[in-house]
């Protein structure tokens, strides 16, 4: 009786360690989305009425115009392949961060992957303005080497807006390929070089494979951030790019159809949802597949 009293007691500890956080995540996370969630269903016609009408009118609508549509697949395409360069970018990073030998060298790359981060989205996406503009540092020094006749028009599209992301983006991208490195013992790599496994083999069969869960992990990372994002694209991209964050932002601010851009936000969260679980189900087969 006593054990199970002291279970209790611990466990009531616990409880009330963590009802703060519990408090908080409730107040200011599950209602606004509860709250959200309703608006979506709501007719516009009847914002100002006491009595409100529900309905699918606003999904309805999302999913049979050929724009939203358009937004949709341009807003997926832009986080996977902002997804896939961070993928490819971070793992050398990350295998350098891991593997140098200088401890001093190491601590300043570590430095230089996380000082962005202490820097604000807007500053970082604005020397982007800087750099891109028409009058900016590239199209000067292009011009300087007489590679270009005229200024390149570099802002205000897509590919500008890749260019930001990935600048943004690739700090989540490094850390969690580099835990994912520093997990592997070093004594795997040796018993496979020691079996006669060159470096690049050893690479292939068993450091890769290793960080694949690292990879996925940052994968979900960087494409949640990116599909969700709407400052970077806003300001170097412009309003009239077809990404969904965008029209949310258009709705709210400018039209004031809270119904739609609720039910678009939805919309965005589903999806999202959706490609991370698939995500999370792929590292869940890989790392059975590795350890069975």
């Amino acid at each position: 009786m006593k054990t199970r009293g002291s279970k209790w007691r611990k466990s009531g500890f616990h409880w009330l360690l963590i009802s703060p956080s519990l408090l908080f995540l409730g107040l200011f996370l599950v209602v606004p989305f509860v709250l959200l969630a309703v608006l979506s269903f709501r007719d516009v016609d009847s914002l100002m009425n006491l009595l409100p009408t529900y309905s699918f009118a606003q999904y309805k609508e999302i999913f049979t115009s050929d724009i939203y549509l358009g937004t949709i697949g341009s807003t997926l395409w832009v986080a996977l392949v902002t997804t896939a360069i961070c993928i490819v970018l971070a793992y050398p990073a990350a295998y350098l961060l891991v593997r140098s030998p200088n401890r001093k060298l190491r601590t300043f790359f570590y430095i230089l992957l996380v000082s962005p981060l202490l820097t604000s989205v807007v500053i970082r996406t604005f020397a982007w303005i800087v750099l891109l503009a028409q009058n900016g540092l590239v199209n000067e020094f292009l011009l300087k080497l007489h590679l270009i006749d005229q200024p390149l028009s570099l802002l205000w599209n897509m590919k500008a807006v890749i260019i930001a992301y990935v600048q943004v983006m690739l700090p989540f991208a490094v850390m969690p390929i580099a835990t994912s490195l520093e997990d592997i013992r070093p004594n795997l790599r040796q018993a496979s070089m020691s079996l006669g496994a060159g470096r690049i083999r050893t690479f292939a069969r068993v450091t890769l494979p290793l960080t694949v869960p690292g990879m996925i992990s940052g994968a979900a990372i960087v494409f949640s951030l990116a599909a969700g994002s709407y400052i970077t694209p806003l300001l170097v991209g412009g309003r009239l790019q077809p990404l969904l964050p965008l029209a949310i932002y258009q709705q709210v601010m400018q039209i004031s159809n809270l119904p739609l851009a609720a039910a678009m936000s939805f919309t965005l969260l589903i999806l999202v949802a959706v490609v991370v679980g698939l995500l999370g189900l792929i590292m869940k087969r890989w790392e059975a597949k590795i350890n069975g």
